[in-house]
């Protein structure tokens, strides 16, 4: 009898985790805004007639918040007093579980700001958004924002351009105070040492996934359908049984994990051998290999990832295409500073979309020092894109969520920088979706066992 009771408490987590689990506050969802006033609103800004864009959230707007935060301590409650809880992993669990309420509050918070009477309400509670933003997803560093854009402005200074094009030069400057400087570079670069180690570290240890793409110059998406679905059968076995690899309208590859799906856009471009190999070591090789991994643990968080893991989780991914072509390349550059330029500068919509158009503009330039009204028109459509979803949610404060792929890059390069030879501390990287350099999350791994 106590035997069975015990069984019954066991099965009761896993079961309870996934109601959280689907109890996640979709805020990139929330912050798309309604698509028809959207369209009107970028024509009307692209045109000059309104300063900045206000968009419509209607999915924002008819979230029933209170309901959303009371329903996710519901259920957190019912699982942290779970008799069959390890109380070794119950740590992982709280954080998870307060990660979701801060989700859902700064969802709230986003939905009152946009429909805030004054200035004075306004300040208070972009505030609390920003504290929230940063619980959530980690805060800029001025330092590491002032670098990247002196870095790009350095360039276009040396760069010769035509009179027309000088004349974009000279506006960009003035709208950013630029002066000519030779500041050196303050941010982190791994070693050629680290990258070698790694590239080569990561060719054994993708070996097998690997050894399944056929020689070839060229791959459809259906050549990289059958590669995928081969690998998991013949790799993973039984661990990954239920998985399905399937064509799909996708704006990029994804990793569906809760429906144990990989959709391969139908529509995408060819891809060469290269492309394929950084395509399986991202894909399979983190999103779905660190699932696998943490799904196969009596911890479930290790399966979702929660706190810091999603930085490492979506820079680990860059890093192995990068490992693999033994190349460092620093990643999220762009919308760094986009958030830079609104959140530390305090540029509105407008004044930030007029700074990312020439920058992007002068940049593609720089090989005829013309820009083109066909360069100047692709870099204002870019701008506008990544001012709109720099700051989707209320058009006016930085969301942070893509901070992950400046920051997830270059933490896993200085992880691997300071763990450079050591092959335990490299598998641990895979041990499931975790922040390696997080103490917390180290111990659950440890704490964890197979099941």
């Amino acid at each position: 009898m106590e035997q069975e009771k015990q069984t019954e408490q066991t099965e009761r987590v896993p079961d309870l985790y996934e109601q959280l689990l689907e109890l996640e506050p979709k805020l990139v969802t929330w912050f798309t805004p309604e698509k028809k006033t959207a369209a009107e609103q970028k024509e009307l800004f692209l045109a000059g007639k309104i300063r900045n864009p206000h968009h419509i959230y209607d999915k924002l707007d008819a979230v029933n918040f209170s309901d959303n935060i009371a329903r996710i301590n519901q259920v957190g409650l019912a699982l942290l007093s779970n008799e069959s809880l390890n109380p070794k992993h119950k740590f992982a669990y709280e954080d998870a579980i307060d990660s979701l309420n801060a989700k859902s509050q700064l969802g709230e918070l986003a939905c009152l700001y946009n429909h805030a009477d004054n200035s004075l309400e306004k300040s208070n509670l972009a505030q609390d958004f920003y504290k929230l933003n940063t619980e959530a997803y980690g805060t800029p560093e001025e330092s590491t924002y002032r670098s990247l854009l002196n870095e790009k402005l350095n360039r276009i200074n040396k760069t010769k351009y035509s009179d027309g094009t000088i004349r974009i030069r000279d506006e960009l400057f003035q709208m950013v105070g630029y002066e000519p400087n030779d500041r050196k570079t303050e941010r982190f670069f791994p070693s050629d040492e680290t990258v070698e180690w790694t590239k080569m570290a990561i060719e054994f240890f993708y070996g097998g996934m690997l050894s399944h793409i056929p020689e070839k110059e060229t791959f459809s998406p259906e050549d990289i359908r059958s590669i995928f679905s081969e690998i998991i059968t013949d790799e993973f076995g039984e661990v990954a049984e239920g998985w399905k690899v399937e064509l799909g309208d996708a704006g990029a590859t994804k990793v569906v994990t809760q429906e144990k799906r990989i959709v391969i856009p139908s529509d995408r471009k060819e891809a060469d051998f290269q492309g394929v190999k950084q395509l399986v070591v991202h894909e399979l090789g983190v999103h779905f290999f660190r699932y696998i991994m943490g799904a196969n643990t009596d911890a479930m968080p290790l399966k979702s990832g929660w706190g810091s893991s999603y930085d490492s989780e979506e820079g680990l991914a860059l890093v192995m295409e990068q490992a693999i072509k033994g190349k460092y390349g620093e990643g999220g550059v762009e919308p760094y500073i986009s958030i830079g330029l609104t959140y530390f500068d305090k540029k509105d919509f407008r004044d930030s979309y007029e700074i990312k158009w020439r920058l992007s503009a002068l940049h593609e330039a720089k090989k005829t020092g013309e820009a083109t009204s066909d360069i100047i028109d692709k870099a204002k459509e870019k701008a506008y894109a990544s001012v709109s979803r720099c700051l989707r949610g209320t058009d006016e404060l930085p969301f942070f969520k893509d901070l992950a792929y400046y920051n997830g890059v270059t933490n896993i390069w200085k992880y691997l920088e300071k763990t450079r030879g050591d092959d335990l501390e490299l598998t641990l990287l895979f041990a499931g979706k975790i922040n390696p350099s997080d103490v917390k999350h180290r111990r659950l791994v440890l704490e964890s066992a197979t099941v």
